[in-house]
């Protein structure tokens, strides 16, 4: 479970070391105009790494409605204006949900994080929090308020450690594909209306966040995606069954599809810890229910497995998939089941 940060001194202590982060990875500073729907913020000083610019400034005058510092993302580019991608702004003290970005503590570890309600704006008709959440799949987590209240957010990046603003970076690409696939219409097709209900309905149901997650300076809760992403990659590398299709949705990671019916289901944790294990196993066996479909765990390649986890993945003929994480990448490990090569598929700039 996580815990909002309510406390304005806080608050203020946190987004400095957000911004400190973000500073470390994005080196350069440069003067730029950012335009927006309404206006133009001029001669801004933003941070850039030479793909993804950042600015932050206050916004917090007499006059308006809701005081909040802003946290501006979008892609970098030489000429011209610059543009928003997404806006991860945080009100100044205690919860207000009309402001998208808010941040949050972990309750087993203490690693605090920027998170973000997934409302994307745009002025694009379709352009929107659950339509996004849904393309994306994405998979808020639970944060409680000092009331005991919930509120929903993804991870967008840990506010400090080792390539922090790595998981950002992501979440902006994803960000600027969704609304590129909401302009390509792509929000239009009877699939896609299937999959947000799901959506919709599993969201629905009061859940909390699964506990435990392994203890290093690079940050892998926050960097789930990027795992599946490799895992993704790797899989598409290799032949499809006939007529499958690799599918992504609220409940489970990845799967293989054909037709209908699932054949291979992938669960990617980020760490051995036993309750991680526990939920993995479950996951697999609930929606990897038919006797011939193929089970897969994935898990960080130097973290220890109880031995009687290990025993129990072979008795349930669940296989298991090692991933490695570093500053840069992630990394599927694995000799393939149906050829002698070592795969490293990698996904990284």
């Amino acid at each position: 479970m996580f815990t909002l940060i309510e406390s304005k001194k806080e608050i203020a202590k946190v987004q400095r070391k957000l911004e400190s982060s973000i500073r470390r990875d994005f080196k350069t500073t440069t003067i730029r105009d950012i335009g927006y729907p309404g206006g133009t913020t001029f001669d801004a000083s933003v941070f850039t790494d030479g793909t993804y610019w950042y600015w932050s400034s206050d916004h917090n005058s007499k006059d308006i409605a809701n005081p909040r510092r802003l946290n501006w993302f979008g892609l970098f580019k030489n000429e011209g204006r610059l543009h928003i991608s997404v806006e991860i702004n945080t009100a100044y003290e205690g919860r207000n949900d009309q402001v998208a970005g808010f941040f949050a503590r972990d309750n087993d570890t203490g690693s605090i994080y920027l998170l973000h309600s997934g409302r994307v704006g745009g002025g694009t008709k379709g352009v929107g929090q659950s339509a996004f959440l849904t393309w994306s799949d994405q998979r808020p987590v639970d944060v409680v308020d000092s009331s005991g209240s919930l509120r929903k957010g993804v991870l967008v990046m840990p506010i400090d450690g080792i390539a922090a603003s790595r998981s950002a970076v992501r979440y902006i690409d994803i960000i600027v594909q969704f609304k590129l696939a909401v302009r390509a219409g792509d929000m239009e097709t009877r699939e896609f209306h299937r999959k947000k209900k799901e959506f919709d309905d599993f969201y629905s149901e009061a859940r909390g966040r699964r506990m435990g997650r392994r203890s290093a300076e690079i940050d892998y809760l926050s960097r789930h995606g990027e795992v599946v992403d490799a895992l993704n990659a790797w899989r598409t590398s290799d032949l499809l069954p006939k007529g499958g299709r690799v599918v992504k949705n609220a409940l489970i990671d990845m799967g293989v599809t054909v037709g209908r019916d699932l054949v291979e289901v992938f669960e990617v944790k980020t760490s051995t810890a036993r309750s991680d294990l526990y939920t993995a196993i479950g996951q697999l066996m609930v929606h990897g229910a038919a006797a011939d479909c193929r089970r897969v765990i994935v898990l960080p390649h130097k973290e220890i497995i109880a031995s009687d986890l290990k025993a129990a993945l072979q008795r349930l003929r669940i296989e298991l998939l090692k991933f490695k994480l570093d500053e840069r990448k992630a990394t599927i490990l694995r000799r393939r089941t149906n050829n002698s090569k070592r795969d490293t598929l990698k996904r990284g700039p």
